[in-house]
C-alpha cells in the first residue's frame, strides 16, 4: 500500500481531483505518514492559500487536517494543534474525549491525535495565562529566577535551551481567541458530563478563578469537590497570589454551604466548618476564623436561661477546631482570632462556659498544660544512661578545653532527655558536677532549665529566681558590671525558652514575661551576656507580634557594635517580625507599620555592610531569612539581592532565606536555585547551608531528600557532607526509614570527624521513638517478618555510648554522640521532630526553631533552639468540661499491631556484682547405687556405728572412681547431680524403707520452663497515652464505647473532644494539672484513690496461699519425723541393737 498516487494528484488544477487526493489522504495519513510528509510544504501551503481564485475554503480546511495529522506523527504537537485549528471543529473535535460514545466510535489514532492535541492546547494556554498574569503583577515575570538560575544554574544543553526558546515562540503563534474557546467549551462539556474534577484541574491550570466558582456551582457545591479544591489550591498551584485568589473563592463557597445549612441541616453544617476554618487561616482572615467559631459554640444556647449542662455536637466541634488551630504553632494568629471571640452570649450560662473554655484554649495555656502534665506523667527518660555517660566523661577527661566542651554537650543532653518534663534531679543530685561550667558553658547551663521546664509557666520565676539578675527600684541608678553575668545571662534566655517553647502557652503570662526581659534589654547594654540572653529571651516570647517598638529596643542593642549582643539582637529582631515579609513589595502588615518596618529592614541590610563583626552579620542574615518565613516569590527580591552579595555570610543567610520563604512548598525553582549554590559557591558554609535548606522546602515529601543529597554524600567536600546527614535526619525524622539509616551508616567512619558528628545527629533523629520491636519493618498486622533493624537500633545505641569511651575519638565526634544520646530520646522519650501540624501546616515554631538549632555550628548557645521543634506525640481524649475519662471507664482506642511494635524501649540496667557459687558435685551413677545398697544392708540388720561407715565408706569409693575415671556400668547410662552441698538446700537423712536412693533420683531432675505465649496481635490504649504517627495508621476508634469522637473519621492522634453517649451517668475523670515545685525537693502527696484488685491479683493471691498451705503441712509433717529420729536417738535406754546400755550420770 503506498500514496505516492494520491499525493501525485496534489499537482493537478482540478479541485475535485485534489479534494479527492486530500480524503484519501486523509484516511490513510495515520498509516503512510511517512510518505505524506514528503508532501508538507504543499499541504501547508493549500491550507494558507484558501484566498486563492477557484478554490474553496474546505479544501484549505482538509489540507490543514492532513498537515496536522503528519505534525502529530513527526512530535510536533504545537505545529499540528496550528493546523487543527485551522481546521475546524469538522476535523478536530476537542469535546470528543469527554463524549464516551464519541470515543467509543473513534479509531486508537484518533484517540490519542486529539488528546494529545488538548494536551498542547492546554499547555499553550497555561502558557500564556501566566505570562498575562506577570505583566498585569508589574512586569516581572513569575518565573524570573528561575530564568537566572538557567543561565547560572542549571546544566542544560544549548540545544535543550534552544529548543524550549523555539516552543514558546510557537505557543505565541497560536490563536489565543480560538485557544480561549476551546477551553470554554471543554469546561462546559466536563461540567455537563459530571467530571466536575477534570473541570476544575483545567480551571486551576488555565488559572481561570472564575471558572472555579462556576464550576462549583454547577456541581451543586458539592463538599467532595470543594475539599479537592483545597488541596489542588495548596498542593498543585504554585503561584502564591494566585492560590490566595482561589482559597478566596472557595472560602465564599463554603460559606454559602455553612451559612445555607447551620439552622436547617446541623451535620452539613458541622462538616462544612473543619474545611472553612482551614481556608480562613491559610488566608489569615482571624476575624472570617473568629465568625465561625463563635457560631458553632453558641449553636443550640440561645435562650436566657439556659442553666442546663447539655451541649450541642456544634459546640464540641468548635472547641475540637480550636484546639487544631493551636497545633499550627502560629500565635499572633491564634491570639489575633481569640480577640475577636466574644466573651459571653445573650447571659447563657452554658454558652459563656463554651466561649469561656474556647479562650482558655487559645490564649489561656489550657493546651501547654496538656502537653506538660503528659510529660510529666509519662516520662520514660532512663537516668542509667545520664549516669554513665558522667561516669565516662569523668574518667576520659583530659584537657580543660576537651572537658569544657563535652561537659556542656552532657548538660546539653540531659535537658534534651528531660525536655518538658520538669524533672531536674540529676542536676540536684550532682551540684558539683554542674557547677564545673564557666563562663559560657554556665550561661548554657543555666539556658538548660528552660528547656527541661518548657511551657512551665507557672513556677519559672520561682524556679529561675536563684539566677535572674535584679531590676532596680523606681529611680535607682544602678550600674551592671561589664563582666560575668552568665548565670544571669542564661536564666534571661531560659525564661524565653519557657515561654516560647509552646504556641499553647498562656498570651497573659508571654506578656507579662516579655516586659519583664525589656527591663533587663533596656539596662543591660554594658554587658553582652546579659544583653544577650535578654535578647534571645524576647525574641521568643514575643514571636511572630510585628511589634515595633520591640524591635526598636532591639535594634539600639544592635547599634551598640558588640559582637555576642548584636548577634542575638539580630536574630531576635527575625523571631519577632516572623513570617510577616517586611521590607518586601507584597506583605500582610497593617499600613500603619508597614513603612517604618520597611525602614528598619534597610536599616539592617545596610548596618551587616558597614560592620566588622562576622557575628552581627550572620545575627542579621538570619534575621532577615526568619522575616520572610512562608513568603514564597514575594521574598525572591530580597533572596536574590542577599544571593548576589559579596560577602559569603549573606549569602549563607540567603540559602537560610530561601529555604523558609518556601518552606514545604516542594518549588521546584527553589530545589534547583539551592542545588546548583551546593556544587558551585565558593565558601563552604554557604554550600552547607544550602544542602541543610533542602529539608526545609520538601520537608512535606521527605522521601524526596535521601533521594537529592544521595550524590552529595559522596561530596569530596566534608562540608557538604555533614550537610547531607543532617539534612537526611531532619526530613525523615522518627520515620525509622531502613534506607536512610543505610545510606547514612558508611557516614558513621567518615575520615572527617564533624561529618561523623553530623551522621550520628542524623541517624538519632531517624531512630527518634523507634521501639525495640521495629515498626517500620516489621510487616502491618503483626506479620512474621524478622525486623533488620531492631539489631541495629540497640547496636546503635551501644556505639553512642562506646565513642564517648574510646581514647581515639575526636572531640567532635565524641560531642555527635552525646548528644545524640538525648536526641533519640528526647522529652522522655515522648517527642520526636515535626515541622507539619496535623492539618498540614508548616509549624511556624519549629521551622523557626531548628533553623536557629543549626546555628550552633558557630555558636553552642544556639542548641538550646531545638525544644522549639520538639512536638510531643501524645494522643487524649477531652469531655465536654476538657476533663479526660480515666483508663477503663469508657473511651479506649484500638491498635491493630503487636504491642512490641511501638512500645517504649528498655531501660538499661545496673550491672550487679556477680557473687560466687559453689560448683556442684557431680557423682557417678555406680555411687548412688552404692549408697542404696549400703543402706538397704543397714536397714536389714546393720549396727548403730554402720551407718556412719558405710556413708564415708561410699564417699572414698566415689573418689576412687573420680580418680580412677571409672565409667558407670553397661546397664547405667544416667549421671545424677548431687544437690546436697548448694545453698538453701538441706540434706536429706536417711529413712526406714531405704528412702535414700528416691531422694537422690528427686534432686537430679530439672525444672519446667515456662511456656511463652504468642504476642496478640492488636491491643488497647489507654487514656492519655503516647500514639507517634506511625502508630496512628494502625489505630482507630471503638465507636461502641460510651466516649466516642467529635469527628470519628479522622485519625487517633493529639486533642481529641468527645461526645457522651450516656450523659446522665456519673463519670469517673480526671482534671488536667500543671505539676508544682515543691519546697525542698519533697513530692507533692497523691491523690485520694479508691483501689480493687483485678481478677488476676485475686487469682494469683489464692494460688499463693494454696501453695503456702501446703508447704506448712509439709514443714509440720517434717517437723514431726525429726522430733521422732531425734527422741530415738536421745533415748537412753534404747539404742539401734537393741542392747541396754548403762545410765551415765
Amino acid at each position: 500500500m503506498t500514496a505516492s498516487g494520491w499525493i501525485a494528484l496534489l499537482q493537478e488544477d482540478d479541485v475535485a481531483l485534489r479534494r479527492l487526493a486530500l480524503e484519501k489522504l486523509l484516511e490513510c495519513v495515520d498509516v503512510l505518514w511517512s510518505e505524506v510528509a514528503e508532501a508538507l510544504p504543499d499541504l501547508e501551503a493549500m491550507a494558507e492559500d484558501d484566498v486563492v481564485a477557484g478554490q474553496p475554503l474546505d479544501l484549505a480546511r482538509l489540507a490543514a487536517a492532513v498537515a496536522s495529522r503528519v505534525f502529530f506523527h513527526l512530535q510536533e504537537p504545537t505545529q499540528a494543534l496550528r493546523l487543527a485549528l485551522a481546521a475546524g471543529p469538522q476535523y478536530f473535535n476537542p469535546i470528543s474525549i469527554t463524549d464516551d460514545a464519541a470515543s467509543a466510535q473513534s479509531s486508537p489514532a484518533s484517540a490519542a491525535y486529539v488528546q494529545r492535541l488538548v494536551a498542547a492546547a492546554l499547555d499553550a494556554y497555561v502558557a500564556a495565562a501566566a505570562a498575562a498574569a506577570a505583566e498585569e503583577d508589574g512586569g516581572s515575570d513569575p518565573n524570573a529566577m528561575d530564568e537566572t538560575t538557567t543561565t547560572t544554574a542549571t546544566t542544560m544543553a544549548a540545544a535543550e535551551k534552544a529548543q524550549q526558546q523555539q516552543q514558546q515562540q510557537q505557543q505565541q503563534q497560536l490563536p489565543q481567541d480560538q485557544l480561549q474557546a476551546m477551553v470554554d467549551r471543554l469546561l462546559e462539556t466536563s461540567c455537563q458530563a459530571g467530571n466536575h474534577a477534570h473541570a476544575l484541574g483545567m480551571a486551576l491550570e488555565a488559572r481561570q478563578v472564575h471558572k472555579v466558582k462556576y464550576i462549583v456551582e454547577q456541581s451543586g457545591y458539592d463538599l467532595k469537590l470543594l475539599q479537592h479544591a483545597i488541596y489542588l489550591a495548596t498542593n498543585v498551584v504554585s503561584s502564591k497570589s494566585f492560590r490566595n485568589e482561589t482559597l478566596q473563592v472557595i472560602a465564599e463557597c463554603l460559606h454559602y454551604v455553612f451559612a445555607q445549612n447551620e439552622d436547617e441541616d446541623e451535620h452539613v453544617a458541622m462538616a462544612t466548618a473543619p474545611h472553612l476554618i482551614l481556608v480562613h487561616q491559610l488566608l489569615h482572615q482571624h476575624k472570617e476564623a473568629a465568625q465561625v467559631l463563635t457560631s458553632l459554640l453558641t449553636a443550640g444556647g440561645g435562650g436566657n436561661d439556659d442553666d442546663t449542662d447539655d451541649v450541642s455536637p456544634a459546640s464540641l466541634l468548635g472547641l475540637q477546631l480550636c484546639f487544631d488551630l493551636m497545633d499550627s504553632g502560629d500565635q499572633a494568629f491564634v491570639t489575633l482570632v481569640a480577640n475577636e471571640m466574644p466573651r459571653e452570649f445573650n447571659k447563657s450560662s452554658t454558652t459563656t462556659k463554651r466561649l469561656e473554655q474556647a479562650q482558655r484554649i487559645l490564649v489561656g495555656g489550657f493546651s501547654a498544660e496538656l502537653a506538660l502534665s503528659f510529660l510529666h506523667k509519662q516520662s520514660h527518660a532512663d537516668r542509667l544512661i545520664l549516669e554513665n555517660l558522667k561516669r565516662a566523661l569523668e574518667e576520659r577527661s583530659s584537657g580543660s578545653s576537651r572537658n569544657s566542651v563535652l561537659h556542656t554537650a552532657a548538660v546539653l543532653t540531659h535537658a534534651y532527655l528531660y525536655a518538658g518534663t520538669t524533672n531536674d534531679s540529676f542536676l540536684r543530685d550532682y551540684l558539683d558536677w554542674m557547677k564545673k561550667a564557666s563562663n559560657w558553658a554556665k550561661f548554657s547551663a543555666t539556658a538548660s532549665l528552660g528547656v527541661i521546664h518548657a511551657a512551665h509557666i507557672s513556677e519559672a520565676m520561682h524556679l529561675l529566681q536563684p539566677y535572674l539578675p535584679k531590676l532596680p527600684e523606681v529611680g535607682e541608678d544602678v550600674a551592671i558590671s561589664p563582666t560575668g553575668g552568665y548565670a544571669e545571662g542564661g536564666s534571661l534566655y531560659a525564661l524565653g525558652l519557657i515561654h516560647g517553647a509552646n504556641a499553647g502557652s498562656s498570651a497573659e503570662k508571654r506578656a507579662e514575661t516579655t516586659q519583664y526581659l525589656r527591663s533587663h534589654l533596656r539596662i543591660s547594654h554594658t554587658n553582652e551576656v546579659i544583653s544577650h540572653g535578654a535578647a534571645l529571651g524576647v525574641g521568643l516570647t514575643a514571636m511572630g507580634s510585628a511589634d515595633v517598638t520591640i524591635v526598636q529596643e532591639l535594634k539600639q542593642v544592635l547599634d551598640t557594635d558588640s559582637a555576642v549582643a548584636g548577634e542575638a539582637a539580630g536574630m531576635a529582631i527575625g523571631m519577632v517580625l516572623v513570617g510577616t515579609g517586611a521590607g518586601n513589595t507584597t506583605n500582610a502588615l497593617p499600613a500603619a507599620v508597614k513603612e517604618e518596618l520597611a525602614e528598619v529592614v534597610v536599616e539592617l541590610k545596610n548596618y551587616a555592610r558597614v560592620t566588622q563583626h562576622e557575628k552581627i552579620i550572620r545575627g542579621i542574615a538570619m534575621g532577615l531569612a526568619l522575616i520572610n518565613f512562608g513568603q514564597e516569590e514575594n521574598a525572591d527580591t530580597m533572596i536574590e539581592e542577599m544571593r548576589s552579595d559579596r560577602d559569603p555570610v549573606m549569602r549563607y543567610g540567603a540559602q537560610y532565606a530561601l529555604a523558609l520563604a518556601y518552606c514545604g512548598t516542594g518549588s521546584n525553582k527553589a530545589i534547583r536555585i539551592l542545588l546548583h549554590t551546593a556544587v558551585s559557591d565558593v565558601s563552604d558554609d554557604v554550600r552547607m547551608a544550602a544542602v541543610l535548606g533542602l529539608a526545609f522546602v520538601l520537608f512535606k515529601t521527605p522521601q524526596r531528600v535521601p533521594d537529592l543529597v544521595k550524590l552529595l554524600l559522596e561530596s569530596f567536600n566534608p562540608n557538604v557532607r555533614y550537610a547531607s546527614c543532617m539534612a537526611v535526619g531532619i526530613a525523615m525524622a522518627g520515620t525509622g526509614d531502613a534506607e536512610s539509616i543505610a545510606m547514612l551508616e558508611p557516614m558513621l567512619d567518615d575520615m572527617t570527624d564533624y561529618v561523623r558528628q553530623g551522621a550520628l545527629m542524623g541517624t538519632s533523629m531517624i531512630y527518634m521513638q523507634q521501639s525495640d520491636g521495629g515498626a517500620s519493618a516489621m510487616a502491618a498486622n503483626g506479620g512474621t517478618t524478622t525486623n533488620p533493624q531492631r539489631g541495629k537500633l540497640r547496636a546503635f545505641r551501644e556505639k553512642l555510648a562506646t565513642i564517648v569511651t574510646e581514647k581515639h575519638q575526636s572531640m567532635l565526634t565524641k560531642m555527635g554522640a552525646i548528644l545524640s544520646t538525648g536526641i533519640i530520646d528526647a522529652g522522655g522519650r515522648n517527642f520526636t521532630i515535626s515541622l507539619n501540624s496535623r492539618n498540614g501546616f508548616t509549624k511556624m515554631s519549629s521551622a523557626v526553631g531548628i533553623a536557629l538549632w543549626l546555628q550552633h555550628w558557630h555558636w553552642y548557645p544556639m542548641m538550646h533552639m531545638l525544644s522549639l521543634a520538639f512536638t510531643p506525640t501524645f494522643t487524649i481524649g477531652l469531655n465536654k468540661d476538657l476533663k479526660y475519662p480515666k483508663a477503663n471507664s469508657g473511651f479506649e482506642i484500638i491498635c491493630n499491631a503487636k504491642p512490641s511494635m511501638f512500645a517504649y524501649p528498655k531501660k538499661l540496667e545496673e550491672k550487679k556484682e556477680e557473687k560466687k557459687k559453689r560448683v556442684e558435685t557431680v557423682t557417678l551413677s555406680t555411687t548412688s547405687k552404692e549408697k542404696a545398697r549400703l543402706a538397704r544392708k543397714r536397714a536389714k540388720g546393720g549396727r548403730g556405728s554402720a551407718l556412719e561407715s558405710t556413708l564415708k565408706d561410699a564417699a572414698a569409693a566415689a573418689a576412687d572412681d573420680k580418680k580412677e575415671g571409672g565409667a558407670p556400668a553397661a546397664d547405667e547410662d544416667a549421671m545424677d547431680v548431687d544437690t546436697a552441698n548448694k545453698e538453701g538446700t538441706k540434706d536429706e537423712k536417711p529413712s526406714e524403707g531405704g528412702e535414700v536412693a528416691a531422694a537422690a533420683t528427686v534432686t537430679g531432675t530439672e525444672k519446667k520452663k515456662k511456656r511463652r505465649e504468642p504476642e496478640p496481635l492488636s491491643f488497647r490504649i489507654g487514656n492519655p497515652a503516647r500514639i507517634t504517627k506511625a502508630q496512628s495508621e494502625y489505630c482507630e476508634f471503638d465507636l461502641s464505647q460510651r466516649y466516642r469522637p467529635i469527628r470519628p473519621n479522622e485519625r487517633p492522634f493529639g486533642v481529641i473532644v468527645l461526645t457522651d453517649s450516656t450523659p446522665n451517668e456519673e463519670e469517673d475523670v480526671g482534671a488536667v494539672v500543671a505539676p508544682s515545685l515543691e519546697p525542698e525537693g519533697e513530692l507533692a502527696p497523691p491523690e485520694p484513690f479508691e483501689w480493687t484488685p483485678t481478677a488476676a491479683l485475686i487469682a494469683n493471691a489464692e494460688n499463693n496461699t494454696t501453695t503456702a498451705k501446703k508447704s506448712d503441712e509439709k514443714d509440720g509433717e517434717d517437723e514431726d519425723h525429726k522430733d521422732e529420729n531425734n527422741d530415738k536417738s536421745t533415748d537412753p535406754s534404747s539404742t539401734d541393737d537393741g542392747d541396754v546400755k548403762p545410765m551415765q550420770e
